[in-house]
């Protein structure tokens, strides 16, 4: 499914932007990633622009984890996925307390003769925003990924404090202040993630921060590290030249 047609059914859901949704989606598409776990979908926007780019190659899996209460929103996962004709790529799973749960189901099936056997090219966590939740996951992850993959997290500089959602319940203010004004997933990358002896090509650009699974044998520089980099250089220049524009705009106005 082209981006273009996705992107006009997902237009003004939230939880991600058109222009992540794209990046996400040239990144599956490019370094032709076949099994995907995604970690937090709300309403399954992500999920959409993922499976998309999976229906544009022709072949893949995703596996998509959130709460129950993701079935409330609207709209929800399986309604989106009805809409864009994509539920042939995607499994989404409702658990009952975490995906760490989750996880530790999918470990134990993968699970041959004391050994985890990893299945996942590519992994999208956007889900809890915890340390306690999303350091776990890390380390299971770690154990499904497969060397050479990736993973990618989402919202690094995000903090239950400015939350417009969630600072003013009675959860969040009940927090230690500590908790609730420091970025988790911030802490979950640079403390975990980036001092990880299996991975390498620590990247962080903006609110995401990524990392590949080392692979056992030295390679040159792998295809989807090369696709990555492309195409930021290319978001950086489309965005200096918007910005030179609207000051060449502002001076001819002024």
């Amino acid at each position: 499914m082209q981006f273009k047609d996705v992107a006009k059914i997902l237009k003004g859901i939230p939880y991600i932007s058109t222009l992540d949704g794209k990046f996400i989606y040239n990144f599956v598409r490019r370094s032709a990633v076949q099994n995907v776990l995604e970690l937090g979908f709300a309403h399954g926007t992500s999920t959409c622009y993922l499976a998309a780019a999976l229906d544009e190659i022709g072949s893949g899996s995703i596996i998509t984890i959130d709460n129950q209460h993701a079935k409330k929103r609207e709209p929800n996962i399986i309604t989106l996925l009805n809409t864009t004709k994509l539920n042939d790529y995607v499994k989404p799973i409702f658990a009952d307390t975490s995906y760490t749960w989750e996880l530790m189901k999918i470990i134990e099936q993968q699970t041959i003769q004391g050994k985890c056997k990893p299945i996942f090219d590519f992994c999208f966590i956007d889900g809890a925003h915890t340390w306690e939740v999303d350091g776990l996951a890390f380390f299971l992850v770690e154990k499904l990924l497969k060397p050479g993959g990736w993973i990618l997290f989402d919202d690094l500089y995000w903090t239950f404090a400015k939350s417009p959602t969630l600072k003013n319940t009675k959860w969040v203010q009940n927090m230690p202040k500590d908790q609730k004004t420091i970025p988790q997933i911030e802490k979950v990358f640079t403390l975990l993630v980036n001092q990880h002896r299996n991975f390498e090509n620590i990247k962080i650009f903006k609110e995401w921060g990524w990392a590949q699974k080392k692979t056992t044998i030295d390679k040159p520089v792998s295809r989807s590290k090369k696709i990555i980099k492309k195409m930021y250089i290319r978001q950086l220049f489309k965005s200096n030249i918007t910005i030179v524009l609207k000051k060449i705009k502002n001076f001819i106005q002024s």
